[in-house]
C-alpha cells in the first residue's frame, strides 16, 4: 500500500511525543502503519501452482495498489494483499479516512530482481521504490504468497538506510536458478532456525534477555530506536511493553550463498505508556494517526506489527550474529484517555 516510499499511507515516521510545554520528541527508528488483523486473509500455498511470471504479478500488484491506495479500499487493498500486510494497511487505511487525509501520489517499483523456490508457492522481489521525481536508494523486498488462484503480497520490509548493497546476503540458487526454502523449524548449518530467531528476537526487541542472548544479535534500527525510546520516556511516562511472534501470520525463509538463511516474520508489539505527573503536566500522544486521534493522553496503549527480514549466518561464522536488515511496520490498534 505504499505511496509515499518510507512514508506509509498517511502516516510519519511513528513519532511519539511525551509533552507539556518542554518535553522532547521521540524520533522513532521505524516507521509505523495501522491495521485490525481480525479481518486479514492469510495466504495457504497450494500444493502445486501453475508456471509463474513474476514480473507480470509485479506489475498486476503495482497497478493494484495505485487503484487501492487512490480509493483508500479496503476492498480493493484485499484482493492483492495479505497476512501481516494487509492487517497494516487496512490500518494506515483507517487512520488515513479518520484523519481527512485523502493525498494520493501514484507510485511504482523499479529495477525488479526475483528469486522463486522450486515449489512457485512463494517468491521474493527485490525492487525499488519510485515516485514521481525521486526513487529509493535502498530497496525494498516484497513476499508474494500464492492463495489459491490469486498471488498476494504478503511481506513488504524496507532494506534499512544505513545498509549497503554488500551488508545483504546473496541466495543460494541451483542449476536451474531454484531458490532453496529453509523450513521454520529447520536450523541445519544455521546459528538458529527461523522460528528460534522469532521467538528470541521479540525477546531482545523488547529488552530483556541475557546478555549472552543480546550479543547473539547485531545492532539494528528497531532494537536502537525500541531502547531509545526506553530511554527518553522514563522521565515522562512509565512503559510496560510485550513482544512476541505474531503466529497467526505465515513467516518465510531462504537459503543464503554462503549456507545462512534470509528470513521473513512477523512480531506483534504492545506498549502502554502511563503517564507519571510532577510539578508540571505531562503527557503523551501519537503524531498523525487517526487511531490515537487525541492530543493529551494520561495513559496510552499502542498495538503494532513489525514486519521484519534477518540474516540468519551459518553456524561457523565470525561474528556470528543474526542481523535484522530491514522492517516494515504498524500501528494496529490503540486506546487511552
Amino acid at each position: 500500500m505504499r505511496q509515499f516510499g518510507r512514508v506509509v499511507g498517511g502516516v510519519l515516521a511513528g513519532s511519539l511525543v511525551a509533552g507539556c510545554s518542554v518535553l522532547p520528541g521521540l524520533n522513532r527508528a521505524a516507521q509505523e502503519r495501522p491495521a485490525t488483523p481480525a479481518a486479514t486473509v492469510t495466504p495457504k500455498p497450494s500444493a502445486a501452482a501453475p508456471a509463474l511470471a513474476a514480473d507480470a504479478v509485479l506489475e498486476d500488484y503495482i497497478e493494484r495498489n495505485n487503484a487501492a491506495n487512490e480509493a483508500l479500499s479496503d476492498e480493493l487493498l484485499a484482493a492483492y494483499e495479505g497476512g501481516s500486510s494487509l492487517a497494516i494497511d487496512k490500518a494506515s487505511y483507517l487512520s488515513q479516512r479518520k484523519l481527512g487525509d485523502d493525498a494520493y501520489t501514484p507510485f511504482s517499483y523499479v529495477r525488479p530482481t526475483f528469486v522463486v523456490p522450486a515449489t512457485q508457492r512463494w517468491f521474493l522481489a527485490s525492487v525499488y521504490w519510485k515516485g514521481r521525481n525521486e526513487t529509493a536508494e535502498d530497496p525494498t523486498y516484497l513476499v508474494f504468497a500464492r492463495d489459491g488462484d490469486v498471488w498476494r503480497q504478503v511481506y513488504s520490509p524496507d532494506v534499512f538506510e544505513e545498509l549497503a548493497a554488500r551488508d545483504l546476503p546473496k541466495l543460494r540458487t541451483d542449476a536451474s536458478g531454484a531458490a532453496t526454502e529453509v523450513e521454520q523449524a529447520d536450523a541445519t548449518g544455521l546459528m538458529m532456525s527461523p522460528a528460534d530467531f522469532a521467538r528470541s528476537y521479540a525477546v531482545h526487541l523488547a529488552g530483556k534477555g541475557t546478555a549472552a542472548a543480546k550479543s547473539r544479535f547485531a545492532a539494528d534500527a528497531l532494537t536502537t530506536g525500541a531502547a531509545g525510546n526506553r530511554i527518553t520516556m522514563k522521565r515522562y511516562a512509565r512503559l510496560a511493553e510485550s513482544v512476541k511472534p505474531a503466529t497467526e501470520y505465515p513467516s518465510y525463509a531462504l537459503r543464503t550463498a554462503d549456507g545462512g538463511a534470509l528470513a521473513f516474520t512477523t512480531l506483534q508489539r504492545t506498549k502502554r505508556y502511563d503517564v507519571i505527573q510532577g510539578s508540571q503536566r505531562n503527557y503523551v500522544f501519537q503524531k498523525n494517526n487517526g487511531i490515537l486521534p487525541r492530543k493529551y493522553y494520561m495513559w496510552m496503549k499502542v498495538g503494532e506489527l513489525l514486519q521484519v527480514v534477518a540474516y540468519i549466518p551459518p553456524k561457523t561464522a565470525e561474528p556470528a550474529q543474526v542481523r535484522v536488515i530491514g522492517s516494515y511496520t504498524g500501528i494496529v490498534a490503540g486506546s487511552g484517555r
